[in-house]
């Protein structure tokens, strides 16, 4: 390969190497989106939330155990940021109550010391609203890590059968709560969005792997 193929090849491998970087970061972005579909699935409502320690999900094994103790420290964290949510929201109700429009203003001096308390409401009111969107991202970057740390610990239904337990699984599947069967589509559809974005990765590293074979001197050959 002369000078200027040699440079076209470096160039394109270039090319594909960034490609992949972008690709790989889909499948970090499709993962953490899983933990907030994951995590709300199991836990949007009260009900459910008392009752996930009963989900198929969360039965003995290994992987399990760990989706478990994944679960239950998101789950404790996630509570304490709703706490602070829910205790911003109660300071936002009471200065709403106990707001301007409460004050008398027949008085000039009445009048100004309305205004004044309304321009401080609106001050104290507007950084209250920025400390719960705070927490409202910390929430959604918890469930997105919670994604993150329990991905490998879930399992699609092809995979469950291609186990030998297809009997099992198709029994189960029968039995399962709407919420189970709720949250075995998010697993599913999940582990399918990620499996085409990983064959696109590999598909752009076999044309890397191309490249570089064009590269490979040729083998001389003996004399006779």
């Amino acid at each position: 390969m002369g000078w200027w193929g040699s440079l076209k090849n470096s160039a394109e491998k270039t090319k594909l190497r960034g490609d992949i970087v972008l690709t790989q970061r889909g499948i970090t972005a499709r993962k953490k989106k899983f933990g907030e579909e994951f995590y709300d699935v199991l836990t949007n409502d009260k009900q459910r939330l008392v009752s996930a320690g009963t989900l198929s999900v969360f039965k003995k094994g290994p992987q399990n155990d760990n989706l478990r103790t994944a679960f239950e420290k998101a789950t404790c964290e996630v509570r304490g940021m709703l706490a602070r949510e829910d205790e911003l929201q109660k300071n936002l109700d009471v200065m709403e109550v106990k707001g301007s429009h409460t004050m008398p203003d027949e008085t000039i001096g009445q009048k100004m010391s309305k205004t004044g308390k309304m321009l401080s409401d609106a001050g104290a009111g507007s950084k209250i609203r920025a400390q719960m969107q705070m927490v409202y991202r910390e929430i959604k970057i918890r469930k997105e890590n919670f994604g993150l740390e329990v991905y490998d610990y879930t399992e699609k239904s092809d995979d469950k059968e291609k186990k030998g337990l297809k009997g099992k699984i198709s029994k189960a599947l029968t039995s399962f709560s709407e919420q189970e069967k709720e949250i075995q589509d998010v697993i599913d559809v999940a582990k399918k969005d990620v499996e085409v974005i990983e064959i696109r990765v590999k598909s752009l590293e076999r044309q890397i792997a191309f490249l570089d074979s064009e590269m490979e001197p040729l083998a001389p050959t003996s004399s006779s």
